[in-house]
């Protein structure tokens, strides 16, 4: 995995519970890195830290994004191109990270939802711009994605029971109501 922004698309994604109005200083650096190569990046419409970016890339006057969605768009500071990546946040979710080359995170708090996103980003091997943030301490830390790490130690549970509920959804869909037992 390289420790560089690369690539055509980068995926900015954070944490709802990213609650500061600027980006760091060190986020911002990467996202000016990439418009200056004029990335295509992709954002989400949740408050939070995806809000903070949408504002940045307004403000830098950036017109290259795509605003990430599945149900309704929240917010959309640009007025730009939107795209429906499915129909739930955890599809939408996978989607955009399929489609990026490399992602820039906003981890507040130890979120569950982007410590499994991270954990994604990792497998897939996708250069990973992380900033993890505490709002009790109010500090932060930037580093790359570590191949090393565990960021959700429930990953491969989860997708165990997914794929579980998925099997289950399939063979509840074929019986047929006169197949049941008397």
């Amino acid at each position: 995995m390289k420790n560089k922004i690369t690539g055509k698309t980068l995926l900015l994604m954070g944490s709802k519970a990213f609650k500061e109005k600027k980006l760091p200083h060190s986020v911002s650096k990467k996202i000016d890195q990439a418009m200056m190569r004029k990335m295509t990046v992709i954002v989400g419409e949740a408050p939070g830290a995806n809000r903070a970016f949408q504002d940045y890339l307004a403000s830098s006057n950036y017109h290259k994004v795509i605003i990430g969605h599945a149900k309704s768009i929240r917010y959309n500071a640009g007025n730009w191109k939107t795209r429906k990546f499915g129909d739930k946040v955890r599809e939408r979710e996978n989607k955009m990270i399929l489609v990026c080359d490399s992602a820039i995170i906003i981890w507040a708090d130890k979120s569950g939802v982007i410590a499994e996103n991270l954990e994604v980003l990792k497998r897939l091997g996708k250069p990973t711009f992380l900033y993890e943030y505490s709002n009790e301490t109010q500090t932060g830390k930037a580093s790359w994605l570590d191949p090393n790490r565990v960021y959700d130690p429930y990953f491969f549970w989860k997708e165990h029971m997914r794929k579980k509920k998925r099997v289950n959804t399939k063979s509840t869909k074929h019986m047929s109501p006169k197949s049941e037992p008397d």
